[in-house]
């Protein structure tokens, strides 16, 4: 089907939805305004009956009503008209000459609820509408209806119920709708001949720049688009075969200069330039995606995590290693490994590293002694990050032919570790300033701080596993003769030496903190009270022995140190620590130099132990 063909087809649909909708709105709109005249006309002739009846009433011609009834009945529209009273009217007056009770279950509805009901009647000849309006005894107004009526305030007296003929508004809106939909027809005849004069040299030159564009798409720039008749068309042709010999001589200078965004110089030949330039582009994009990626990590290992995730999906590497080497200290760190580090690189020296070259096993047997793994073979890859961090990237493979296909890899991988390097600076430094954050400078153990988000992550995981800890308070004694005495640098010596004495008799799994000044808290993870004794015991006689420098002098010092098994004592650890604390002062005040554990006879006022 032809584009001319389509659009036709097209706008046909839509004047015919357009027509098909005028023509329900007018016919919709004739008809309500229709039914609210009918409304209108029965409501009125309610109460002209209304007034009527009453008049007769009041000037005692009820006999005499029925001609009066019978000449509102012939008004044109009215097909019937017919009084109904009420079981209280009926009662009182009697059913009336024409036997004026409910005929149909609309009047009897209307006169017990004394709502308006109506009703509409279609057929295919003809319309109607009944109304049937209930007629309410009133005590104001001009007339009084309680005076005659034995009735209430409100109740309903009667209704009138009236049939009126409404075809004439099906009629009108019949006639109007046809008027539309010809003169809808005829503006849609009117536009498809336009379209077909004006629109069809312009879709002409379209399918004709749609072949030179497919033809473009498949590398072939030779083609032209056709001149038409009109000015405006050949003008757009010469603009496109103009723009098309320049495109072939711009996409070969971007297909030789493009390639210096990216180290990747194994680059497939095509005929088309297009194709070669789309390449790199979407290599730049990929490294573009990662790098917006990397920057919104949380931490640092996110970033190797992210950087592992491409090594194994878009270059397929199935076993490596991400190593961490800091220039300064020369320690090795492996950050991310697929199948465990091969190489023993954490304990030596790293030939990578150390001559900034690829180390690989199928060029040289046993080219590092870090290696020790025979039957693999193995590329080390060295990038610099900053001058204090490299990263090696370790990977292993099974064969020379997977070898050689990482080689030519290794700069399309230096690519995105390139793109990395500032997010990975950025984090590294972010994690060297959150350790000082939560590590104490003067004696390189955990802080405050540590202690507040430690409570916070693993001590509910305690409660759930039901892990033990003993928490022991520890304090010099007569701190401030020190301070008083040799000053404060001698006492900063005090507190370096009970951090060391601390450190040398816990285990790894234990958490030494500075608490404050000269308190030290430590928590001894799942262990019972002999232990948290023992443990208690020996780091104060081990600091009791230390000698402390004061110049050209010495002295030696002694520790109180209190006690607390947490969650045995309490599941609170912020109360436990302050059991700890209250064992630390009643060691002192009983004499200093000891280990008290905690027991509740040590709490002199009971209030205490809800004050927590």
């Amino acid at each position: 089907m032809s584009m001319i063909q389509k659009l036709s087809l097209t706008l046909s649909i839509i004047f015919l939805i357009f027509l098909v909708t005028i023509t329900m709105i007018i016919t919709f709109s004739f008809r309500d305004s229709g039914i609210n005249s009918a409304q209108k006309r029965a409501l009125l002739t309610s109460e002209i009956v209304k007034s009527g009846l009453t008049a007769h009433m009041v000037n005692g011609m009820m006999d005499k009503r029925t001609y009066f009834i019978n000449q509102i009945e012939n008004i044109e529209h009215i097909d019937a008209l017919w009084i109904a009273r009420s079981p209280s009217v009926v009662k009182q007056f009697g059913k009336g000459f024409n036997n004026e009770i409910s005929r149909d279950k609309i009047d009897t509805m209307v006169l017990a609820s004394g709502k308006i009901k109506q009703e509409m009647t279609e057929t295919a000849s003809k319309s109607t509408m009944r109304m049937t309006i209930p007629f309410i005894a009133t005590s104001f107004g001009e007339t009084n209806c309680l005076s005659c009526h034995s009735a209430k305030e409100g109740e309903v007296l009667g209704a009138i119920s009236m049939v009126l003929d409404v075809t004439d508004v099906r009629g009108s809106s019949f006639i109007t709708s046809s008027y539309i939909a010809i003169a809808i027809v005829i503006l849609m005849l009117l536009v498809l001949l336009t379209i077909n004069k004006y629109f069809k040299p312009y879709i002409n030159i379209f399918y004709s720049i749609k072949d030179v564009m497919k033809a473009a798409y498949n590398g072939d720039y030779s083609k032209r688009v056709d001149e038409q008749n009109l000015k405006e068309n050949k003008s757009v042709a010469d603009m496109l075969n103009s723009l098309l010999e320049k495109l072939q001589k711009v996409f070969d200078e971007i297909d030789k200069k493009v390639y210096i965004f990216v180290k990747n110089q194994d680059k497939k030949i095509s005929n088309d330039p297009l194709i070669n330039i789309n390449n790199t582009i979407d290599q730049l994009s990929e490294i573009y995606k990662f790098k917006q990626t990397i920057e919104h990590d949380k931490g640092l290992e996110h970033i190797y995590d992210r950087l592992a995730h491409v090594l194994k999906v878009k270059f397929k590497l199935d076993d490596f290693s991400i190593i961490e080497a800091d220039t300064i200290s020369g320690l090795k760190n492996v950050v991310y490994s697929v199948n465990g580090c091969h190489c023993e690189v954490e304990k030596g020296s790293c030939r990578a590293d150390r001559i900034k070259s690829i180390v690989d096993s199928t060029i040289f047997d046993n080219s590092c002694s870090q290696f020790n793994k025979a039957n693999l073979n193995y590329l080390c890859i060295p990038y610099s990050i900053s001058n204090e961090l490299n990263i090696i990237i370790s990977i292993i493979t099974k064969s020379e032919t997977e070898s050689l296909r990482v080689r030519n890899l290794v700069n399309l991988i230096e690519d995105y570790i390139a793109t990395a390097q500032p997010a990975i600076v950025s984090k590294k430094l972010m994690q060297i300033l959150n350790k000082m954050a939560r590590v104490d400078q003067l004696t390189g153990m955990y802080n405050r701080k540590y202690l507040d988000e430690f409570t916070e992550t693993a001590i509910p995981q305690a409660l759930r596993t039901n892990t033990p800890y003993g928490v022991l308070m520890i304090d010099i004694d007569f701190f401030k003769m020190i301070n008083d005495t040799y000053g404060h640098d001698v006492g900063d010596e005090g507190i370096r030496v009970v951090s060391r004495v601390i450190k040398e008799s816990i285990r790894s799994s234990d958490i030494a903190i500075r608490f404050g000044g000269e308190e030290f808290i430590v928590l001894l993870h799942n262990c019972d009270k002999n232990f948290v004794k023992e443990v208690a015991e020996k780091i104060r006689i081990n600091f009791s022995k230390q000698k402390i420098s004061a110049g050209s002098k010495s002295f030696t010092k002694t520790l109180s140190i209190g006690t607390v098994m947490f969650p045995e004592d309490s599941g609170s650890i912020w109360k436990c620590i302050k059991y700890a604390d209250m064992s630390l002062y009643y060691a002192k005040e009983h004499g200093r130099n000891q280990v008290v554990s905690f027991d509740k006879s040590i709490i002199k006022d009971d209030s205490m132990q809800d004050s927590f």
